[in-house]
């Protein structure tokens, strides 16, 4: 159960950061050149849209892959690797996120390029590993 939570919150967390880099260059910059006084509405408009969908997104995951990061057999070498991404994603957004609420810089968006990098990594393996467990049982 614990490493099925984890695929989720990895998954979540990445698709949270996509829509974060979506929303910040394809419709905020625009917004802040062309109209700077809506910025901030957009921007929250932007943050609900995002939770709201990566909500939904979940919910299709959860159903759609019933099956992902469960073992029956206990897990294999890639399930191991995938989730030790997963668990490198957790510890870079946790270091990021209490040096920023430390009183720190917020986190660059390299460094986030660096998280979503480990959390799409490891949600890759992760469903490369189910698919081929689902193809051997068939």
């Amino acid at each position: 159960m614990l490493i099925r939570i984890n695929f989720l919150l990895g998954f979540g967390f990445l698709v949270l950061l996509l829509f974060y880099f979506g929303f910040t260059y394809l419709v905020i910059a625009p917004v802040v050149a062309f109209a700077p006084g809506w910025a901030g509405f957009v921007a929250g408009a932007a943050v609900l849209i995002s939770v709201g969908l990566t909500v939904q997104i979940l919910s299709m995951a959860m159903s759609g892959m019933a099956g992902i990061s469960t073992y029956p057999d206990g897990p294999n070498a890639m399930a191991i690797g995938s989730h030790a991404a997963i668990v490198c994603g957790h510890g870079a957004l946790g270091f990021a996120a209490s040096n920023w609420f430390g009183g720190g810089s917020p986190p660059a968006d390299l460094g986030l390029l660096l998280i979503v990098a480990l959390y799409a990594g490891g949600v890759a393996m992760a469903v490369v590993e189910w698919r081929r467990r689902r193809a051997v049982v068939r």
